[in-house]
Order: structure tokens, then sequence, then C-alpha cells
């Protein structure tokens, strides 16, 4: 039931307006360390994602894409979208669901979920994953429990995520010498 309060006369009721879309996000998700310590970019990025599911009735979580393009007109830098969205990946808040593409002429964008949200819709809908909260149980069984700390694990794990994908790409393997 809908929380209602008398104004002038008026009923006005905690929905959306209609006709507007609505992304939900909890007072424990706006309240929790990670979601604290994202950076400005990646609070940007996650914007971008909640509107375009929006833009999309709520049907096409799991298939939500922001490009650089996109995320311009949102004031994130091309140098910072890197780093945004492994921020909201590490810390739970969105999973990378299709690996984009790029060819010579054409460029498929990455796909992404809200782990909070059912990704797909009808009889295919699957349940949210809550990835975010299996990222507070890990910090409180490490026993991160401020801002600042969260803020240094979370540049660790980007840092890491960053350096294995480097690593990834430099261990190809090469001639064998004979010896």
């Amino acid at each position: 039931m809908a929380s209602t309060i008398r104004n002038l006369g008026r009923t006005l009721s905690n929905v959306p307006p209609e006709g507007q879309p609505l992304a939900w996000l909890t007072k424990t998700q706006l309240a929790c360390l990670p979601m604290r310590a994202l950076g400005i970019s990646a609070r940007r990025i996650l914007d971008a994602l909640m509107v375009e599911h929006m833009a999309h009735a709520g049907t096409a979580n799991g298939e939500l894409a922001a490009t650089y393009e996109q995320l311009a007109a949102w004031g994130v830098t091309p140098a910072a979208v890197r780093t945004g969205f492994a921020e909201l990946i590490a810390t739970g808040f969105v999973r990378k669901t299709v690996k984009g593409l790029f060819e010579v002429g054409r460029q498929v964008p990455s796909r992404y979920a809200l782990t909070w949200l059912p990704t797909g819709s009808g009889p295919d809908a699957k349940a949210p994953t809550h990835d975010w909260l299996v990222v507070i149980e890990q910090l409180q069984r490490e026993r991160i429990a401020t801002v600042p700390a969260v803020k240094r694990w979370l540049r660790d794990q980007v840092n890491e995520h960053s350096r294995s994908g480097r690593s990834r790409r430099k261990q190809t393997p090469g001639p064998q010498k004979k010896g």
C-alpha cells in the first residue's frame, strides 16, 4: 500500500508521477559502504544504466548498454569509463552480461545488468543476483568498515582487474627456447 498524505485537500501518493518510469534503490543500497565509496564517474554510469533500464520499461535488464558517446552526455570522460565500470562491477551493483566486440567498421557495446533487479521479463525473467550483498559480506569478513577503507579496497580491486587484463594479453605464447 502506498503511503499517502493530505495536502491542501489533495491526496499525494508516494508513487512515481503518472507516465513516469521508475528504477528503484533501497535505503540499504544507498547507505551501504560500497555505494558511498563509488567515484563520481561510477555513480554517473550507474545513473545512465538506470535511465537506460527505464527507457526499456524495465524489461531489458541484462541487455543494458552505455556507449562512450552516451556516457559523455552524463559527464563521464572516456578516460574514466573503464574505471567507473570496474568499480560498479567490483562493488556488485552491475554485472557484465555480454562482452563487447570491436571489429573494423563496427562496434558492439558490452551489455550489463543491474544486480538488484530481475533480468529479462515474462516467463524468461530471472531473479536478481544481489551481488552487492555478497560484497558487503566480504567487506565485513575483512573488517573493512569505513568509506575511506572501502575506497582503498575498491582501488585495489580496480587495479587488480586492470593488471589481470593486461597480463592476460602479454601472456601470448611465443617461440620456446631450446636449451
